[in-house]
């Protein structure tokens, strides 16, 4: 696996922001300029930041996107895309949030938000053309998602403390 760090990163960091990580990230975005298609396999990117924050990106594909916005303490994240075309954005505001989102097919989109102390989320897509939206507002929320090949698109609001919701769809 080959690790990239953006420069925005380096800027960030330079500046002393206490969000862990702005990444836009595009697998294969740097080098497609030297090597056509997925020439060059997976790619992984993990940031640490100062105040316990974590953001991690792993993709195998093409055209995929993915984009963690962290403000606050001891967040952790992960984005894990498999296939092209594939968009992830999340932002954690607050302490501890946490959160896995998993990609694997097309054109799949999900956007998360959660904003409070705690909050736990879980998005697994399977297929092409799904999309979830979800927004966390609160604290020791949690949330599962799974969409299977056929689902219907998702939009999720949990608004308040210690709510859990499981959404399987087929």
């Amino acid at each position: 696996m080959k690790s990239i760090l953006h420069p925005c990163l380096r800027i960030a960091a330079a500046l002393g922001w206490s969000a862990v990580a702005w990444l836009a990230v595009n697998a294969a975005a740097y080098a497609a300029d030297l090597a056509p298609g997925s020439e060059l396999g997976p790619s992984e990117l993990q940031v640490t930041g100062s105040n316990g924050q974590v953001a991690r990106i792993a993709q195998d594909g093409e055209r995929n996107q993915a984009l963690i916005r962290q403000q606050g303490a001891q967040h952790s994240g992960q984005v894990t895309q498999n296939g092209s075309g594939n968009e992830a954005s999340a932002d954690q505001a607050g302490i501890a949030d946490q959160f896995v989102l998993s990609q694997a097919g097309s054109g799949n989109r999900i956007a998360l938000t959660q904003t409070g102390n705690g909050n736990q989320a879980a998005v697994d897509q399977v297929g092409a053309g799904h999309l979830a939206a979800i927004d966390q507002l609160g604290n020791a929320n949690s949330v599962n998602v799974r969409q299977n090949p056929g689902s219907p698109d998702l939009l999720l609001r949990q608004q308040g403390n210690g709510l859990a919701t499981t959404v399987i769809q087929y």
